[in-house]
């Protein structure tokens, strides 16, 4: 990959801020927005070294990343192509790749699978993708273009992963999409809309029900089918322990066996786009200062804090998230 490579970015929201940061300096970086104000805040804050407002701004680039709402991808990619035509690598950043199967020219679709509660350009990080997998789909057959994008991604600091769009989709469903269906179907059960006592448990297994909830009736409506097949798979095992339990049968053999699984995936954190640490401290005025004092002059970047208000399941009172792992074994150990 050369050095200044021109590459595009459609939409600079939380995803498209992120990789035009993360490519920033290795890349020119071209971006546009539908919303002036986000392309002023970009080109002042240096996130990209130019903008554009129509296609043909973008001839001569390497690739361009199409960054838009899941509901706009497929227009967003065809309107690009009629302008651009082979000359351009396409690629995308949607959630849902069976969508892309059928469009024309050098299309490579891609997943970053990582991103917050938080969305727009301010909440864009240079290293939001470190260590997250990144799934990229090779819709007709371009294996240069494929292997350009991959190393893209790796710059990124990201983990290129490749699979056909109807593994990838279905492979979402059951460990992305059914998880926020659950989210939201656990807080509407258990919240009646008053003031609530809940525990750190819960806001940790409903976090993500925070997330924006036009943008997953959008995922619902393009993996109808895969979201379908693992709802009722974890109805049918959710209906075998709620039948266990009424019966007064011993589940400890279910959660040791969750459990062991669930541990599993702890110690291979690269998954994740974020580390998150339980610090127990006291309840005394200066006791978080001190905590955060230690962090700061250790030079680690702190991504969010939480005051933890009940400890249940939680085992701290502090809740540190970070971004990426050297952070987060730097803190363990200055915090130990």
């Amino acid at each position: 990959m050369a050095e200044k490579d021109k590459i595009g970015v459609i939409g600079l929201g939380l995803i498209g801020g992120s990789i035009a940061l993360a490519l920033r300096g290795k890349c020119e970086v071209i971006g546009m927005s539908r919303t002036p104000a986000t392309v002023e805040y970009a080109l002042k804050e240096g996130i990209i070294s130019s903008a554009a407002k129509s296609y043909e701004e973008f001839e001569g680039c390497k690739a361009v990343f199409v960054c838009v709402p899941l509901a706009c991808v497929r227009a967003e990619v065809a309107g690009l192509y009629r302008v651009l035509g082979d000359s351009t690598i396409i690629t995308d950043v949607g959630s849902v790749k069976g969508m892309l199967v059928g469009q024309e020219g050098r299309i490579i679709g891609g997943h970053p699978m990582a991103g917050t509660e938080q969305s727009g350009l301010r909440a864009a990080k240079d290293r939001l993708l470190e260590n997250a997998y990144y799934i990229l789909v090779d819709y007709n057959g371009n294996a240069e273009d494929l292997g350009y994008i991959s190393r893209l991604v790796s710059e990124m600091g990201a983990i290129p992963r490749v699979m056909t769009a109807a593994e990838h989709d279905k492979l979402v469903a059951k460990i992305s999409h059914l998880e926020h269906m659950v989210a939201y179907s656990l807080v509407n059960s258990v919240l009646n809309g008053e003031d609530e006592i809940v525990g750190s448990g819960f806001m940790d297994v409903t976090r993500i029900a925070s997330s924006a909830p036009e943008f997953w009736n959008t995922v619902v409506s393009l993996n109808r089918d895969n979201l379908v097949e693992a709802l009722d798979k974890f109805i049918e095992g959710l209906t075998a322990l709620r039948r266990d339990i009424a019966e007064g049968k011993d589940v400890t053999r279910i959660f040791d066996e969750a459990k062991q699984k669930r541990d599993r995936l702890t110690y291979r954190k690269k998954f994740l786009s974020s580390y998150t640490m339980y610090v127990d401290v006291a309840d005394s005025r200066g006791e978080v200062v001190k905590v955060l004092s230690k962090l700061a002059d250790a030079g680690i970047n702190i991504g969010n804090l939480t005051v933890v208000n009940s400890r249940e399941g939680a085992g701290g009172a502090l809740r540190l998230e970070f971004m990426d792992e050297r952070d987060y074994l730097k803190a363990k150990e200055t915090l130990k």
